[in-house]
């Protein structure tokens, strides 16, 4: 038998199904699952020659390994539905991803693994801007966006290639600095335009809390790395404890914030000053974590003795570099007075004190004095979080 129903009556499933809130797909998480492997190289070029230079070349790399992430990321959220067609445009760019993390480790040692590297970037980019011509063909209101992601990736285009094909050295590095500059500053110059193709608030903030997820599992990667490279030895067991107490820490720290709770940050569905600053403020948030992690992993290495100047500035400035950013980005929606903020901005201020101290601190007191830094801020954040979710609430 075969029930009727009148034409234009939608099913109560299908109405239940629209209002609840967009979640990351399944093809969205096998494409985090190709960035981790890049940003594995990355921060195992911090942990693998743990030294000033190797610091500031793997911090570079991160930038537009992190920025491919970002375009992909918020491309979806304004406009994928998760077809065909989509996936497999999305899946030549994430090949190109694989090519960033194949050349991310040989840049700035020959030749050929900074042109690898760099026609995989704008390979990888192109794919963005595909999707994007696609999308056109559903929703109009992507013009003027795609309009200026095209024409800016087209003139950064012929700055990467013009550095990597006839400049050398520290020419070519900073020319590429500045294209990377060129393509962050892209958002901005759209402006109110971003407003024409409004995103998903609630997708977004997820799709960042992944992201930090990952950038965080290269720090338990690389700790545990490192007790299995000191084959369990005794003392390597207090840093590895450490090193676990501060993964744990900057974890608590970033998922414990009130701005994580559904419904928060509304303001970033319409795009302007506040996406900007939640989207770009989250490199050097991200930034410090994969410094971290990538110091922890050569510190547990060490097991005893004391980290040298570099490294214990890489685990104290970079949790520093996280504390002061997630502030600023909370700062944005609540003012820069309110007593998570605060908190946060004297966290950091107490970790970077510490560095005239690890020259006398053993490795595991390095790693343990920022997380139990990490530890006192979560605790004194706690009831700021929870009046701020009482008042949304209500």
């Amino acid at each position: 038998m075969t029930v009727s129903r009148p034409v234009g009556q939608i099913p109560q499933q299908a109405v239940a199904a629209s209002e609840l809130p967009r979640r990351a797909t399944w093809f969205e998480l096998f494409g985090d699952l190709v960035f981790v492997a890049a940003v594995g190289q990355a921060t195992h070029r911090i942990g693998g020659h743990p030294s000033a230079a190797a610091t500031a070349a793997a911090a570079a790399l991160f930038v537009p390994l992190w920025w491919t992430w970002v375009l992909y990321t918020v491309r979806a959220n304004r406009a994928d539905h998760d077809r065909t067609a989509q996936r497999l445009l999305t899946t030549v760019g994430l090949a190109a991803v694989a090519g960033l993390a194949v050349y991310l480790g040989g840049v700035g040692h020959s030749r050929g693994a900074d042109i690898g590297f760099v026609v995989s970037y704008l390979c990888a980019r192109a794919g963005v801007a595909a999707l994007y011509a696609w999308d056109l063909r559903r929703d109009p209101r992507l013009r003027r966006i795609t309009l200026i992601y095209v024409q800016g990736s087209a003139v950064t285009a012929v700055i990467w290639l013009t550095a990597t094909f006839a400049l050398d050295g520290a020419w070519r590095y900073l020319t590429w600095g500045i294209a990377m500059s060129l393509e962050l500053a892209l958002p901005l110059l759209a402006g109110r335009r971003l407003a024409d193709s409004p995103g998903d608030a609630e997708h977004l903030r997820e799709r960042f809390g992944l992201f930090t997820i990952i950038v965080i599992g290269e720090t338990v990667l690389g700790f545990t790395n490192g007790l299995v490279a000191a084959h369990t030895a005794v003392t390597a067991v207090l840093p590895g404890v450490a090193a676990f107490a501060l993964a744990a820490g900057l974890w608590w720290s970033y998922f414990s914030a009130s701005s994580t709770r559904p419904g928060a940050h509304e303001e970033l569905a319409a795009g302007g000053r506040h996406l900007h600053i939640y989207v770009l403020g989250h490199l050097p948030v991200q930034l410090g974590l994969a410094v971290t992690g990538g110091a922890a992993g050569a510190a547990v290495k060490l097991g005893d003795g004391h980290l040298d100047a570099p490294l214990a500035a890489c685990v104290l400035g970079g949790t520093a570099l996280f504390l002061t950013s997630t502030a600023l980005i909370r700062a944005s929606f609540t003012g820069v007075r309110e007593s998570v903020v605060v908190i946060r901005i004297a966290t950091a201020a107490a970790a970077l004190s510490l560095l005239p101290l690890t020259p006398h601190l053993p490795v595991a007191g390095t790693l343990a004095a920022p997380a139990a830094l990490l530890a006192a801020s979560v605790a004194l954040e706690t009831p700021a979080h929870r009046r701020r979710i009482r008042t949304a609430s209500s």
